[in-house]
């Protein structure tokens, strides 16, 4: 019995270790949420607190993931301001920019933001952001192409920037020769995106955009947009002066649909109890990536091992949401995956 018990604590110690390496590794991602650029004109003060106030406005929709949450109190309140809430910053000019651009980087407490926005029923989107395919067809006045992962055009560099400030990791085709056998520029352009979705494949993405870009002799542009979530489907158009602004405001749909589908809501503070069970975990860093993860969930308040059985895992959670959202979210990552045609709240290990 001695021995048993030595072994049980010994193990304890080990997961409990390998939990807290998975969870620092886990901590810099989520820290990004909460970091900002903005240009500025000096290193002054008054101009130094304006850039603070728009760096946590772009932070506070990031985390939100809706542009209305700036017309919240709690988020009037946090930009009454913006320097409480200030870890770090620091000043730098970009590379090769002529003339020299300043800019200021900004990191915001992460905790204080989510507490403000939960604390008072808003929604919070954290770390659970599906990888997106991007494929943009453009016509530019006669010129034709589709963009890929190695692109310089401006539509590319646009679309990664815009991505970042919304918080959508972004992916685009390598278009090499597989994906030209697939996915056709025509195919993006006529709407035949089955192609297109086959082709995705390889990628093995957890959310598809599909957009078709048109500038007009006049200089103005279109955009026709198709998004796939999880076989979810929506479609939209917009028409812009500037690609700049129609390239922000087509992110800002997508990140908008996105968090509609992945944020979490505290209603008032109550949580929800629920269990589920974990199957296929055949060793102690299985266990302790599975806690790592759970715990690491936006949704997830707290984490109770319940029962222990075989390879099997049962757990009580506390959540912000009901077990739809977990269920939404472990369906984007790659730990957990639903058994298929059991009841709500099995799960098995992804290997």
């Amino acid at each position: 019995m001695e021995i048993y018990q030595q072994r049980t604590k010994f193990q304890v110690i080990v997961a409990c270790l390998l939990w807290m390496m998975a969870s620092l590794a886990g901590a810099g991602m989520s820290q990004q949420l909460f970091e900002s650029e903005v240009i500025v004109r000096s290193q002054a003060p008054a101009v130094r607190a304006e850039a603070m106030k728009s760096a946590l406005e772009e932070v506070l929709v990031r985390v939100a993931g809706q542009n209305s949450v700036l017309m919240t109190e709690p988020a009037r309140e946090l930009l009454q301001k913006p320097s409480r809430l200030v870890q770090q910053y620091r000043y730098f000019t970009v590379p090769d920019s002529q003339p020299p651009i300043l800019k200021l980087w900004v990191r915001f407490d992460g905790d204080a933001i989510r507490q403000a926005l939960q604390q008072q029923g808003l929604a919070y989107w954290g770390v659970e952001r599906p990888d997106t395919l991007v494929w943009l067809a453009v016509e530019d006045r006669g010129e034709r192409y589709v963009v890929s992962a190695d692109d310089e055009s401006d539509v590319h560099k646009q679309m990664v920037e815009v991505a970042r400030q919304r918080g959508v990791p972004v992916l685009f085709p390598l278009m090499d020769l597989e994906d030209q056998s697939q996915a056709r520029f025509s195919d993006i352009w006529g709407g035949f995106f089955e192609h297109v979705l086959k082709a995705s494949a390889r990628y093995n993405p957890q959310a598809i955009l599909i957009g078709r870009l048109n500038r007009s002799p006049s200089g103005g542009w279109s955009a026709r947009w198709y998004m796939d979530v999880a076989g979810k489907t929506a479609s939209w158009s917009d028409s812009r002066q500037q690609l700049a602004v129609l390239l922000q405001q087509g992110m800002d749909d997508t990140a908008d649909q996105l968090a509609s589908r992945f944020a979490v809501a505290n209603s008032g503070g109550s949580t929800t109890v629920v269990s589920i069970s974990v199957d296929g975990v055949h060793s102690l860093a299985a266990y302790a990536r599975i806690n790592q993860y759970l715990a690491s969930l936006t949704s997830v308040v707290g984490v109770q091992v319940e029962q222990l059985t075989g390879s099997q895992v049962q757990y009580s959670l506390q959540l912000n949401g009901g077990l739809q959202d977990l269920t939404r979210t472990v369906s984007i990552g790659t730990v957990l995956e639903p058994v298929a045609g059991s009841v709500p709240g099995n799960y098995r290990l992804r290997q």
